[in-house]
Formats: C-alpha cells, structure tokens, sequence
C-alpha cells in the first residue's frame, strides 16, 4: 500500500511538473513574441530618428560602443535587444526610452 501511495504521488508530481512546464514554455513564448514586436516598433522609431539626424549605423556604433554588427542586427530585426541596449541607441540620438506600466489588453 505504501509503494502504491508513493508511485501514485510521484505520477501526481510528475504531471504537475510537466504542467508547469507547459505553461512556462507557452508564457515564455507569448513574452517573447510580445517583445519582439515592441522591440521592433521602437528600433524602428529609432532609424528613422538614426537617418533624420543623418547619423549612420557605424556613428551610432561609434558613440554607444556596441558593435556595427549588433547594430545592424537590431535594426533588420534577427536581435531583440535588451532594454540598456535600446536606452544607448536612443542616447545616441539624444533621445530617451519611456516605459509604462498598461493593462493588457486582452484583459479589457
């Protein structure tokens, strides 16, 4: 009886583990997607601010010590850049990153 009670926690564990794993991996991935999106909205902002100040990516490289080719990445879109990364492009540019705390909206 007890090896039945024990084998049957485990299985209980085990799904609850998977589950949580699940769940993880599809947050993680609803994260990521919103992120991208973000990501490029702003760098996309950003280039635009970038070529009306007729900066060049390697200006721009230059000033915030990331490398031409991060750079690049970021701006074509195969790189989401970190926050900081984001705040030294816009510095760059003498401009700054806002952030705001909103409901989701799929909540509304």
């Amino acid at each position: 009886i007890a090896g039945e009670y024990y084998a049957d926690q485990q299985r209980r564990l085990n799904n609850e583990r998977d589950y949580r794993k699940k769940r993880l991996e599809e947050f993680q991935e609803a994260i990521q997607e919103n992120l991208r999106g973000l990501s490029t909205e702003i760098i996309a902002e950003l280039v635009d601010e970038r070529e009306r100040q007729n900066l060049t990516q390697k200006d721009v490289a230059d000033i915030t010590g990331i490398l031409p080719y991060n750079l690049a990445r970021f701006e074509t879109g195969t790189r989401i850049p970190t926050l900081v990364v984001l705040e030294k492009y816009a510095s760059a540019l003498d401009k700054h990153i806002e952030i705001r705390l909103c409901d989701n909206e799929k909540n509304n």
